[in-house]
């Protein structure tokens, strides 16, 4: 199991972090097709079916607020665009662009991989931080033990 250098240290605040595509947006898939030609494959880990938006991404936000309550900020990451419903007012919410944290060398970038692996640039990114994707959704009450425990 991996075990961690740093202990989790409960006095300091716990961030969620949330990557998130808007695939039908045509700002976003022009830039992508530019890079990647070769969309349409369905055999392809760039398929259309990889970026699609299942028009759910509310109800991940819903299971946060209720559930979840003690959460200190998300971390909304996106390539610039927002949902429609989304109050971007929330004192909790910070929308995170990828040119807001990845080096521009390495930009654009469509791989979710690569985004994750600079997560940790992320500005203001609490030391104690969840990641999640746009699937993964809070549908029963969580503590912070859920995610940290026995000091890690």
């Amino acid at each position: 199991m991996f075990k961690s250098k740093k202990n989790f240290d409960p006095a300091k605040p716990i961030d969620f972090v949330l990557i998130w595509v808007d695939g039908n947006d045509p700002e976003w898939r022009a830039e992508k097709d530019k890079y990647d030609p070769n969309v349409d494959e369905e055999t392809s880990a760039n398929s259309e079916v990889r970026y699609r938006d299942w028009d759910n991404l509310q109800y991940w936000f819903r299971g946060v607020e209720k559930y979840a309550p003690w959460v200190n900020k998300i971390h909304f990451v996106t390539w610039g665009h927002i949902p429609e419903f989304l109050n971007i007012n929330n004192p909790k919410l910070n929308i995170v662009k990828h040119t807001d944290f990845i080096p521009a060398e390495y930009l654009p970038t469509f791989s979710s991989h690569a985004i994750e692996t600079n997560i940790h640039r992320i500005p203001e990114l609490s030391e104690n931080f969840v990641y999640f994707n746009d699937d993964m959704f809070i549908i029963r009450n969580m503590t912070e033990q859920a995610f940290f425990s026995q000091g890690l």
